[in-house]
Order: structure tokens, then C-alpha cells, then sequence
């Protein structure tokens, strides 16, 4: 068994080719198989090197980013594919496309940065999602294909690191209660009066939110706040998709915009995003430039508590998938107050780290599976 992740590196820019084989190359248990200058070239060194893991630029001649895509989950479903994207809005529109079809995640090239320091940033953003992939791996050789993968140990290894992308499977397993060891507020499975939904998703975030936004009916009497972990480009991206689908109203968050029923406001990538009220006692959305929170800004913690002292306990916090613990602090906050917590199921997520640290820290009332999520939020914000 190689234990080595086999990486094959493909990007039309030969600069950017370079800096990421020379990090690849410079990384413990990796192996760089080859590279390639566009989406066809690749498909043909695919077939010959297979790779574990695709790098994949957005725009390539003859066959761009996106085809190429297509064409690797259906001919080789096992390899992973992060997409390498611009920062213009051409390519966050594209590589939001690009989650959706199936691509783990992605990293954005810095803009304006001299080699070194492209290099810099393009290995810090490599290193979580190399070890997610190397997880995946791990988890393929060691578990049978019919069964998924194993993502208790991908949790355990990538808990502390942030991302997002694929589609996550579907879970068979009924929604499971959990009871938290400490709940002064009020017993387990007893629901009060919701006046918003705070909501956290990171790795595989625009998949579950596809899954779960378009089906929320378009009278729900409460707003949805939320972070995705994006960089900034991205979250309008991933709002306008969302809101093309759905019936409620979706949004990219934007300073002193009023909070409404009916609507969901996602924090816009790169600023952390957090509620208020004014003296006449209306909610609206304030944006802050302040320190990254556990690696992440926007950060869940930081959102959710701002809700927590501006709804206090009439809240409803829905952690899905994502790498890391942000938003376990935020849900612990709102909990104490009498908000009420639901999860995604460790079967359906991508990576079940942001929902799994929930859970650790005993601050989950039910685990829920992606395909009934809709469900249970519009039964509880209904009433």
C-alpha cells in the first residue's frame, strides 16, 4: 500500500504551476505524480499516474476548469478535485458551480503578491485540505467502497483546520437526540419561542446549503443569519445561487441592512458579520474588520454571539458540515440563554468537525441527517 498522497498539478499559468509543485513537492507524505496546462492534457494524465488528489484551475484553454471536472467525477470518481480560482467574479461564479458538481474545495490565488509571498499564502491554504485529502485516502483503502468513507478519523485528523466543498452523501440513519450533561435553561427537547436561526457551515457548506435553503418555505417567520467560511467574491457568489433556487430571499450581508422574516443573510467573505438593535429596538447587520477567530473571519463564535445578546435564548442554532470547532463557543453561548441546537449527522457530512465539536462539548439537542434538516427547521421556526 502507498501511503504517499499521489498529486497531480494542473493550471494553464506557469507560474502558478511552479509554486504549487514546488509545495507539493516540499510536503511530508506527498507525492507529485505530474502536472498539466489544461483540462484535456489532464484527463489523459489522469488515466496514466492516478493521483489521489487533482489540483484543478478554473480557466484552461481547449478544456477549462469546470469541464474538466465533470469529466474526472464521472470517469474517476474516486480522485478528489480542489479547484485553483481567480478572485474575479467570473471565477467565483464558476467555482461555486464547480463545489456544486462535486469538487472538494478550493483555494484562491493571491492577487497582486510577489512569488514568495504567493507561496506563502498558497501553503497555508494547502495544508488543511492536503490532510483532508490524505484522510480521504486513508479512509478509502481501509474501508469497503459500498460502505463511504470513514470520517470519524477525518474528523479527528482535520478538526482544527477549515474549509469547504463536495457533495455529501446521503445519511440512511434516522435523526438521533442527543442530551447535553449541563442545561440550566430548560430541559432537553423542550423548545421555546425562535426569533431567528443562526446557521455555521464550512467544508461541503455550498452542497448542504443547496440541499437544505431551496426547501425552506417562503413564509418562515424568522431571518436566517449565517457564516460560510469564503473568502470575499465567494459569499456573492454562493448568495446568488442560493437565492435563484430558493424562495426565500437570500443575500450577501451588507452594513446596516435591516434583519427580516422570510430572508437569509449570509456574512460577506473576509469580515466578520454580527447583529444589533437600535434604540426603536429594529435588528440589523453590522460588519467588523476585527482579528480572524480560531483561523476563521467571518467567524461562526462571532456571529452567534452577537445574536445571543441582541435575541437571547429565542434562537435556533443549526450547525452543518465543516472542518474545525468555530461556532461551538457561539452555540454553548446561545444554548445557556434557552436557544435550542441541531447538528448534521456525522454520516451525511463531508467532514464532521465543526457539528462533531458541537457534540463533544455536550451542546447538541438532536443530530439530524442533511435530507431531513429542512424539515426539522421549519417544524421548530413554525412552532
Amino acid at each position: 500500500m502507498n501511503d504517499a498522497l499521489k498529486v497531480l498539478v494542473v493550471d494553464d499559468t506557469l507560474t502558478y504551476r511552479m509554486i504549487l509543485s514546488n509545495i507539493v513537492s516540499g510536503l511530508e507524505d506527498v507525492e507529485l505524480v505530474g502536472t498539466a496546462v489544461n483540462g484535456k492534457l489532464a484527463l489523459a494524465k489522469i488515466k496514466e499516474s492516478q493521483p489521489d488528489l487533482v489540483f484543478l484551475d478554473i480557466i484552461m484553454p481547449e478544456m477549462d476548469g469546470l469541464e474538466a471536472l465533470g469529466r474526472i467525477k464521472k470517469d474517476f470518481p474516486g480522485v478528489d478535485v480542489i479547484m485553483v480560482s481567480g478572485m474575479s467574479h467570473e471565477s467565483a461564479d464558476i467555482t461555486v458551480k464547480a463545489l456544486e458538481a462535486g469538487a472538494l474545495d478550493f483555494i484562491s490565488k493571491p492577487k497582486g503578491s510577489l512569488a514568495e509571498e504567493s507561496a506563502a499564502i498558497l501553503k497555508a491554504a494547502l495544508t488543511p485540505l492536503m490532510l483532508l485529502a490524505k484522510s480521504r485516502k486513508d479512509s478509502r483503502q481501509t474501508t469497503e467502497p459500498a460502505h463511504g468513507a470513514n470520517k470519524t478519523s477525518l474528523m479527528s485528523r482535520a478538526k482544527t483546520s477549515f474549509g469547504f466543498g463536495t457533495q455529501p452523501q446521503k445519511s440512511r440513519e434516522p435523526a438521533t437526540v442527543v442530551t447535553p450533561k449541563a442545561r440550566p435553561a430548560k430541559a432537553p427537547g423542550v423548545i421555546g419561542k425562535i426569533d431567528v436561526i443562526a446557521l455555521g457551515v464550512s467544508t461541503g457548506g455550498p452542497n448542504a446549503l443547496m440541499d437544505v435553503i431551496p426547501k425552506i418555505r417562503k413564509d418562515i417567520p424568522v431571518p436566517i443569519i449565517a457564516v460560510q467560511h469564503m473568502p470575499p467574491v465567494f459569499t456573492a457568489s454562493l448568495a446568488q445561487r442560493l437565492d435563484k433556487t430558493s424562495a426565500i430571499t437570500v443575500v450577501e450581508g451588507a452594513e446596516k441592512q435591516p434583519v427580516k422574516a422570510g430572508f437569509m443573510y449570509i456574512a460577506p467573505g473576509g469580515r466578520h458579520m454580527v447583529v444589533r438593535k437600535d434604540n426603536a429596538g429594529s435588528v440589523f447587520l453590522d460588519m467588523n474588520d476585527s482579528p480572524p477567530v480560531l483561523s476563521c473571519r467571518p467567524a461562526v463564535d462571532v456571529l452567534f454571539r452577537s445574536i445571543g445578546m441582541v435575541y437571547g435564548g429565542n434562537v435556533l442554532t443549526v450547525i452543518l458540515t465543516g472542518m474545525g470547532n468555530d461556532g461551538a463557543s457561539g452555540v454553548a453561548t446561545i444554548r445557556r440563554k434557552g436557544g435550542y441546537s441541531i447538528i448534521q449527522d456525522e454520516e451525511s457530512s463531508v467532514v464532521w468537525g465543526m457539528p462533531g465539536a458541537v457534540v463533544d462539548a455536550n451542546e447538541a439537542d438532536e443530530i439530524i441527517p442533511l435530507d431531513k434538516m429542512h424539515e426539522r427547521i421549519m417544524a421548530i421556526a413554525f412552532g
